[in-house]
């Protein structure tokens, strides 16, 4: 990243309160950065959502987080969100970084000693 993107902030989303953890994890890696959490507490949860209304609802809504808090990147913090829509925005918004948080799962299941991990997930993320 060069001088300017390290002046915008990196931009956390989920759907919920749970991507605090992955908030404060970051925060510890990158204490110089500044972090804006979006919960998305309006849609929640994301389960009870139809697929098509959902990844809808998603892309708008990152429409509009993207032109107002100009981020150097975004993480996703969702599984859910994650699974259903990171290719969607990724080819909406070309020019943004969105990194998810389901790569993460198979190096986490790779360093435990019987490579299996526990995931909150609804159906949906599952499925996916």
């Amino acid at each position: 990243m060069n001088d300017r993107s390290n002046q915008r902030p990196i931009l956390m989303f989920d759907s919920g309160v749970g991507g605090l953890t992955v908030l404060r994890e970051a925060r510890v890696l990158m204490p110089d950065r500044r972090f804006v959490y979006v919960a998305d507490d309006a849609a929640f949860p994301y389960g009870a959502w139809e697929e098509p209304a959902l990844k809808e609802h998603i892309l708008a809504l990152f429409g509009k987080l993207l032109d107002r808090l100009q981020p150097a990147i975004s993480v996703i913090a969702c599984n859910t969100a994650s699974t259903l829509v990171i290719g969607a925005l990724r080819e909406k918004f070309p020019g943004h970084l969105f990194v998810g948080t389901v790569p993460a799962i198979k190096p986490a299941a790779a360093r435990t000693r019987s490579g299996l991990v526990s995931v909150l997930a609804t159906p949906g993320t599952v499925k996916r």
